[in-house]
Formats: C-alpha cells, sequence, structure tokens
C-alpha cells in the first residue's frame, strides 16, 4: 500500500508564521500541503457569509456499533485493503458512518477535530438542489423556466435559450473547459474570479456573474452532460432573482435551519461577493452526515421536512444515463461510473444489487447515500489533484462495500 501524506503541521504555525510556511489566498492549490490546510481554514483567508443552522435543536445521532477498521474493501483497480489502509491512503480527513440512523462508525485524521468546518466543494451543488426545491414547491420558480426570464442580462451568453432543468443536469450546450490547470480554460478563470488562483487581470477576483454574461454556446442544451460549475452559480442567481433573497440566507432557511444541524455553516464569496454555490460551502463532519441521513430517509430527519420526498424520488429515477455514459466515456476512470447518472446536482449509480446517490465534491468530499441498505457515509479529503480520479474510485468503492457489509449484518 502506498501512502500519500498531505498534512504538513509547518503550514501556518508559529505567531505569526515564518513566510515560507505562510498560506495565501491565491496559492491555496499550489501544493497539496497548502490545498489540506486551506480546506480546513477557509474563512481565515476568505470572504463568506453566514449560513445559520437556525433555533431547531439539534439532531440526534444515536450511537450504534460496528467495527470497520478492519474490513476489507475493494479497491477501483483490483485487490482488497482493509478500510483502514484505504481511509489513510486517499488522504481522509475524516468519516461518519450512519446506519440505519445510527452512528456506527466516526474517525478523524489529524489534525481534523469535531468542531472543525470543512470546504464541501461540489457537495455546495447538492445543497443549491435541495434550497431550489424547496423554491419549487413553494411556486417561486418551475424546473422548466427560461434562466432569462429571471436574469435578461444572460441573453446574449450560453444561457440565453437555457433552462433552470438544464443547469441542474448539467446539460448546457456552452463552450467551457473546467479544468484548472491552463489558464486559458474558463474554469481556471473561475478560480481567479474567486480568488484562489493568481489574477492574470485587473478584473479579478471579481465577479463570476459577470463572467456568466460572457460565455458562448455550442451545441444544444439538453443533449450531452457537460460537468461546469459555473452552471450552479448561475442557478444562485437565478434563485435570488426569483426570491429577492441571497443565497446563504436561501440555503439557511430552506434546508440548514431545518436539517438540525449542530454548527452554523459559512459559504466562500467572490470577488464580488457572491456566494460560490458551485463549491464553496463547510461544515463539520457530523452535519454533513446530517445532511445524508436527511436525503436517506426521503427528505426528512427527527420528524422535520426538509426537502420534498417527490424532488429525491426524481433524482433517483430520471437521470439520462445514455447522456452521462457518453461523457463518462472519456474519463480516466470510465468503468467506475457504469449505470451512473446525474440528475438535480446529484450523482446517481445503479449496480446489479444496489443503487445509491452521493453529494460528492472535487478532492474527495462526500455524502454518500444507499436508502435500500439505511448507509451514509459522509467523508472530508484533501486528495492531491493528480491522484483525485483514482482515489476517488477506490473511495466509491469502499462506500458500496460498506453498504453491502452493513446490510448484511442488519
Amino acid at each position: 500500500m502506498t501512502t500519500t501524506s498531505v498534512y504538513d503541521a509547518r503550514v501556518m504555525s508559529g505567531f505569526p508564521p515564518p513566510p515560507e510556511q505562510r498560506v495565501r489566498l491565491d496559492q491555496v492549490y499550489a501544493e497539496p500541503c497548502l490545498t489540506h490546510w486551506f480546506m480546513q481554514h477557509v474563512r481565515e483567508l476568505s470572504p463568506t457569509a453566514l449560513v445559520s443552522r437556525g433555533s431547531a435543536p439539534v439532531a440526534p445521532l444515536p450511537p450504534g456499533s460496528a467495527p470497520l477498521d478492519d474490513l476489507r474493501v475493494h479497491r477501483a483497480s483490483g485487490g482488497l485493503w482493509t478500510l483502514d489502509e484505504m481511509l489513510e491512503a486517499t488522504c481522509v480527513d475524516a468519516i461518519a458512518v450512519l446506519c440505519d440512523g445510527r452512528l456506527v462508525y466516526e474517525r478523524y485524521l489529524a489534525p481534523m477535530a469535531g468542531e472543525t468546518l470543512h470546504l464541501a466543494m461540489s457537495v455546495t451543488k447538492s445543497l443549491a438542489s435541495c434550497t431550489l426545491a424547496n423554491l419549487v414547491e413553494l411556486g417561486a420558480l418551475r424546473a422548466d423556466d427560461p434562466v432569462v426570464s429571471f436574469v435578461p442580462e444572460l441573453v446574449d451568453s450560453a444561457y440565453g435559450d437555457a433552462t433552470v432543468r438544464h443547469l441542474l443536469d448539467m446539460t448546457v450546450g456552452i463552450r467551457y473547459q473546467d479544468e484548472l490547470d491552463d489558464p486559458s480554460f474558463e474554469g481556471a478563470r473561475l478560480c481567479r474570479l474567486e480568488g484562489v488562483q493568481p489574477a492574470l487581470s485587473p478584473d479579478e477576483p471579481g465577479s463570476a456573474y459577470d463572467f456568466a454574461r460572457e460565455t458562448r454556446k455550442e451545441g444544444e442544451h439538453g443533449v450531452a452532460f457537460k460537468y461546469v460549475s459555473l452552471n450552479t452559480l448561475v442557478l444562485g442567481w437565478v434563485m435570488e432573482r426569483a426570491t429577492g433573497v441571497s443565497v446563504p440566507e436561501l440555503i439557511g432557511t430552506h434546508v440548514w435551519s431545518k436539517l438540525g444541524a449542530e454548527h452554523d455553516g459559512y459559504i466562500a464569496l467572490d470577488g464580488a461577493g457572491a456566494a460560490q454555490l458551485e463549491g464553496g460551502f463547510c461544515c463539520s463532519l457530523r452535519d454533513l452526515a446530517r445532511f445524508g441521513l436527511m436525503l436517506c430517509q426521503n427528505g426528512s430527519i427527527d420528524g422535520r421536512r426538509v426537502v420534498p420526498a417527490a424532488w429525491l424520488d426524481d433524482v433517483k429515477h430520471n437521470g439520462d444515463k445514455a447522456a452521462f455514459a457518453r461523457a463518462a466515456a472519456e474519463w480516466v476512470q470510465a468503468r467506475a461510473y457504469d449505470g451512473c447518472s446525474y440528475r438535480s446536482c446529484f450523482w446517481v449509480c445503479e449496480s446489479d444489487d444496489q443503487a445509491s446517490f452521493s453529494a460528492a465534491g472535487w478532492l474527495g468530499q462526500r455524502a454518500y447515500v444507499n436508502q435500500e441498505a439505511g448507509v451514509v457515509v459522509a467523508l472530508f479529503s484533501a486528495r492531491p489533484p493528480a491522484s483525485d480520479d483514482e482515489m476517488g474510485a477506490d473511495v466509491f468503492r469502499a462506500c458500496e462495500d460498506l453498504s453491502h457489509a452493513l446490510k448484511d449484518r442488519a
């Protein structure tokens, strides 16, 4: 087993830290050890907004028991290793496993702790979906509404004839490269607007909303799956225009305050003060587990309805597998996505013997849900970007094996 270490205790250590150990916002993805530190300290470098837990009682996570450290799980490339070995090798910061609503396993790897608020990356997109689900139920907007009916400024952009559903399912026909390793790619431009890569022009950091106006259409909407993080920022703009309320307040009102969260969350802002709805939310591990438990229980937790059950039923059954398969065929770990789809900002996977769906984010953030087995796996990680696909496939296989093992023991 090869173990990759991304934790360096010297980073930001000292009063003040020596210059060579300091972290700047525009360098947080320059080295894995800097990324690891940043993901547990986002608000120390980036502007953020509160996402309130409200005043609801904390939803209990009663303890259970399942000796899992020595459980042997499959590697995506073949072979077996223990759960403990998998956690060490895939740079996991913390993991919680629930079975039938009980917390059967919880582990924190240094320096993560129970009260640490960790960056959830694109799990934030799934929070956006759950927020929108409530707005749809309230009649504020519909999934088939045109984007420009709320944001007419986008009429000449790639979004000029797109709908809210296209944003949710990542089927916008747009000229966009979501990768970060080339400054000319649009994904790198978005990072610069959010301040997490070095600026190349005077308007960086700046407005992702302004950036959306500059995009151009490529292909038809609704035909192909194309993962574009900017889509979810546009979704946030739509929700704000539909309600007159900011994204952080919308998430707090419609999801986080109903969840029985133990801690307030927060969300990073771009250079113009807009919420990074594509990947800026931060929360504690147990609260991520509560989010997963709510999903596992068809949108309810501790007697409170958080998300309409019909929305989650649509997530599980109405993804376009063919469109997803065409896109996945070009990916490094293509076989890991057999039987999968993407619906309303959730990753859905069906195999011969079980089905699951996940809120998942870059570098190893995940709330994995298997309703049939009653299993939730909440994970925070800080994987090196070059190993993200390989490690992600290993973690997903482990989640599936955990579901099998816990279901069999029930």
